[in-house]
């Protein structure tokens, strides 16, 4: 999640054509992990201040006539990863990781009646970025209702333990070749150690450098 310093922030507003839009900038939200536009509203200074110094998205709401968050009601919150100025500084692009869905209709865009009928995005690895964001947030802001709250809140050993119990029941699973339940071990092995790797405060882009580094040392033409 990006939070910047006061400095910072006053360089980035400065860069802003506010006088343009009468005070009012718009800005796309678009997820960090697949593109896929989210959705778009517009920014006062004020809001764009708070967004950059919390790394949540804050709004300037037209018809209320006030700042909001995304995800205040909801808790679905748009985590800033970058922001990005248009050629003219009159518009910005956020890039977010988004926790849950970002539409009120409970859609995972805004952006969900096209003119013509599309095929559904499929779900590829950089989900697993969107999930570490989530299982990150759940460290940071505990909830009773959240395993990720509930497991973390005992303690690495209680994390720990439940690596090694779905690492048996995986092994289990393979043993008995059975394909239905090995996805569904190795799925949880994976999230348990997605949630070592926040409760550590670990980059989860090591494991992917570690991975490239070695498929690079495997395929090269001098080994």
């Amino acid at each position: 999640m990006l939070k910047l310093d006061e400095n910072e922030i006053k360089a980035f507003i400065e860069k802003v054509n506010f006088g343009k839009g009468n005070g009012l900038v718009p800005v796309v939200v678009q997820d960090a992990s697949n593109n896929r536009v989210l959705m778009q509203a517009y920014m006062n200074e004020e809001a764009l201040r708070l967004t950059l110094a919390s790394g949540r998205m804050h709004f300037w709401s037209r018809t209320k006539g006030r700042i909001w968050m995304k995800g205040e009601e909801s808790k679905h919150y748009s985590l800033v990863q970058n922001a990005v100025l248009d050629c003219d500084d009159d518009a910005i692009l956020f890039k977010v990781q988004q926790i849950g869905s970002v539409c009120h209709t409970g859609e995972e865009t805004c952006f969900h009646k096209p003119l013509k009928a599309e095929d559904k995005q499929g779900v590829d690895a950089k989900m697993l970025e969107r999930l570490f964001e989530v299982i990150k947030e759940r460290i940071r802001n505990p909830s009773e209702k959240s395993y990720v709250s509930r497991l973390t809140s005992k303690g690495e050993d209680a994390v720990l333990q439940k690596i090694g119990e779905e690492a048996v029941e995986l092994i289990l699973a393979v043993k008995a070749d059975n394909p239905k339940e090995v996805t569904h071990e190795a799925a949880d092995v994976i999230f348990h150690i997605l949630v070592a790797f926040a409760q550590k405060g670990y980059n989860l882009n090591s494991i992917f450098e570690e991975l490239d580094r070695r498929h690079k040392r495997k395929t090269s033409p001098q080994i």
